[in-house]
């Protein structure tokens, strides 16, 4: 379950899972926002073959009468054994489903902590109550499960990275979209894929760039994707006068999605959005793109020394250095970007499922934590 209207984010995460799980014999079922159902998500759905749970309203924006009447429905199936498991992605659908599992003994009910804020104890500790009452935690990286370790059982905290599929996201070149963008074929350039918000870095990587161009004079960027933040950021760009180097590539999904990681000869992910396990970085990955990650969450450990470079996300400086370090030698991108590709092919959609499985199963043989 994913209290969500996007097919993007952890709801395609967990699509990808549910999908990988079925392939393995499970009866696996996705619940969503219904109230304001993302576009093509049924679709999306259909395709991948997993079924979807559409009388749950899961909406973030809380009505009370929806509220009450998911409590209600999930209750009815935990108590009838339809379902063994409820696995709850946000904050909302984790809530109504711990209140609809109190007393089904049968039923296991497991948080996927998306963002290093679901980890804190939060306004009142509540975040930490619902936590403690759930009957594991999964997480996408050791950092964050070190951080749980200080609050719960270990056998009740799992870490499973995400995963991507190496065979769509693959290595390329994209000719046309860089002529279409306005960018010379041969130019070094970098990228950013990701929704433009406030704590996502756009601001720090813009200021970044203008590091980076003082050492590589013929360097591009390209912000691809869309927010409440783009008019901000346009701005900024005409402020630091680097508007001419500073490409707005639109919003981009299926095989353009793919096209715009090909493009690059660097990707650039400074903070986890919705999505914790920040797919994103294995997409670019799997395309044979070195990526400069932020040093905190998931994309820490997903990329090393060898495919990529670490940085500080609030140390525009040390990301200029980065973007300065890799643009400038492309040969030595594009070998970091054949162990990046690698490295990718380790996370793939099966090993998440049978990893996600196998952590299900180890908490079915311990009794639940709470109301049973």
């Amino acid at each position: 379950m994913v209290s969500s209207s996007s097919r993007t984010g952890p709801a395609e995460g967990l699509i990808s899972l549910a999908r990988e799980l079925r392939s393995l014999g499970l009866d696996a079922r996705f619940g969503g926002d219904t109230v304001r159902p993302g576009e093509n998500l049924g679709e999306h759905l259909a395709h991948a073959g997993v079924p979807w749970e559409q009388e749950l309203r899961l909406s973030r924006k809380v009505r009370i009468r929806d509220l009450v009447r998911d409590v209600r429905l999930l209750r009815e199936w935990a108590r009838s054994g339809r379902f063994d498991l409820f696995h709850a992605a946000f904050a909302h659908d984790h809530f109504v489903s711990l209140l609809a599992s109190r007393r089904a003994p049968d039923l296991r009910l497991v948080r996927a902590a998306q963002r290093r804020i679901d980890l804190e104890p939060g306004f009142l500790r509540r975040r930490l109550w619902a936590l403690r009452r759930s009957d594991g935690v999964v997480v996408h990286c050791e950092s964050y499960r070190r951080l749980l370790l200080g609050q719960l059982a270990k056998e009740r905290v799992a870490t499973v990275y995400g995963s991507v599929d190496g065979h769509w996201f693959s290595p390329g070149r994209s000719p046309e979209l860089r002529a279409r963008w306005g960018i010379p074929s041969a130019a070094p350039l970098a990228g950013i894929v990701a929704r433009m918000k406030p704590e996502r870095g756009h601001r720090t990587l813009l200021r970044a760039f203008v590091r980076a161009l003082r050492e590589v004079r013929d360097a591009w960027l390209v912000l691809v994707g869309r927010g409440e933040e783009e008019e901000p950021l346009r701005a900024l760009t005409r402020e630091l006068a680097i508007s001419d180097r500073v490409v707005f590539g639109g919003y981009l999904r299926g095989p353009g999605l793919v096209e715009a990681y090909r493009a690059l000869d660097v990707a650039v992910w400074l903070r986890e959005g919705n999505d914790g396990a920040c797919r994103g970085v294995l997409e670019a990955m799997a395309c044979g793109v070195p990526v400069i990650a932020g040093a905190a969450g998931a994309p820490a450990e997903l990329v090393t020394a060898e495919t990529g470079r670490i940085v500080d996300p609030d140390d525009a400086g040390a990301i200029g250095d980065a973007l300065a370090g890799v643009l400038g030698h492309l040969t030595k991108s594009r070998e970091l970007g054949l162990a990046a590709r690698e490295r990718a092919l380790q996370f793939t959609p099966r090993r998440a499922a049978e990893e996600t499985l196998a952590f299900w199963r180890r908490l079915r043989d311990l009794p639940r934590v709470w109301g049973a």
